[in-house]
C-alpha cells in the first residue's frame, strides 16, 4: 500500500541526507518553514505537506511529484504537474502553547513555521497557527488539531477565538459575551463552562479569533 511518509523517507535516504541535512537544504532554498521535527512528523505520517512542500521537497530530491505522491514508479517521469497558488502565501509561526482543556502557560517562541494561505490584502504579522491540546473543543477541535488565528483583542459572541485567563492561561473556547459577563463555554459536554461577571470580566482578555482548523488522522 502507497505510504507518503516511507516514500519521502526513501527519497532521502536514497540521497543520503539526515533530517537535519534535509531540512538545512530546504530553509536555505526556500527562506525557512522547516524543522527535523516537522519532515519527522511527515515521515510517520502523523502530518500531511502542504501542496507547496511536496513541490519543495521533489525538487530538493531530484524526483517528480508523481512519484513521491505514488502515481508512478518512475523517479523522475512527471505525469501531472502540482501547482499551488504562490501570491498571498506566508510562512506563519507555529506555537505550542494552547490548551483546549485545562490551559497552560503561553510560549514565546514558535516551534515552527507553515506556508499559508491568506486572504488578499491580509497581514500576516497578525496570524499565527497554534497546534491544540486537549478535547474540550472535541469534535469541532480535537486533540492534536492545528488552528489558524487572527490576531485581534475583540470577536463577537458566540466565536470560537483564543483568550487568555489572567494573562497567563491560554484556551480555545467559544466566547459567550452578555451586559456585564463572559462564558467561556467548551464544545464538549464533559467540560463545564467558565462564567467570569462584573469586575472578573476584566481577567479574560482575547488573543485571536480561529479562522481554519487543521485535522491530523
Amino acid at each position: 500500500m502507497y505510504n507518503l511518509g516511507d516514500k519521502l523517507k526513501e527519497c532521502r535516504k536514497a540521497k543520503g541526507l539526515t533530517l537535519e541535512e534535509l531540512a538545512f537544504k530546504y530553509n536555505r532554498r526556500f527562506g525557512g518553514g522547516m524543522s527535523k521535527g516537522t519532515l519527522s512528523k511527515y515521515e510517520n505520517n502523523k502530518q500531511e505537506p502542504l501542496v507547496s512542500v511536496i513541490t519543495n521537497l521533489t525538487e530538493l530530491l531530484d524526483v517528480s511529484s508523481d512519484y513521491l505522491l505514488g502515481r508512478t514508479d518512475v523517479p523522475n517521469a512527471e505525469i501531472e504537474t502540482l501547482t499551488q497558488p504562490q501570491d498571498n502565501v506566508y510562512q506563519i509561526p507555529v506555537y505550542n502553547s494552547v490548551s483546549a482543556g485545562f490551559g497552560r502557560l503561553a510560549d514565546t517562541t514558535p516551534d515552527d513555521f507553515v506556508p499559508t494561505f491568506l486572504p488578499y490584502g491580509a497581514n500576516p504579522e497578525k496570524y499565527i497557527r497554534v497546534n491544540v491540546s486537549g478535547d474540550s473543543m472535541s469534535p469541532l477541535i480535537d486533540d492534536g488539531s492545528q488552528i489558524l488565528v487572527r490576531l485581534q483583542s475583540s470577536v463577537e459572541s458566540g466565536a470560537i477565538a483564543v483568550v487568555t485567563v489572567d494573562g497567563d492561561e491560554a484556551f480555545v473556547k467559544k466566547l459567550n459575551i452578555g451586559s456585564n459577563w463572559i462564558e467561556l463555554e467548551s464544545i464538549n459536554p464533559y467540560y463545564p463552562a467558565r462564567r467570569f461577571e462584573n469586575s472578573d470580566t476584566s481577567r479574560v482578555s482575547v488573543l485571536g479569533l480561529v479562522k481554519e482548523i487543521t485535522k491530523y488522522l
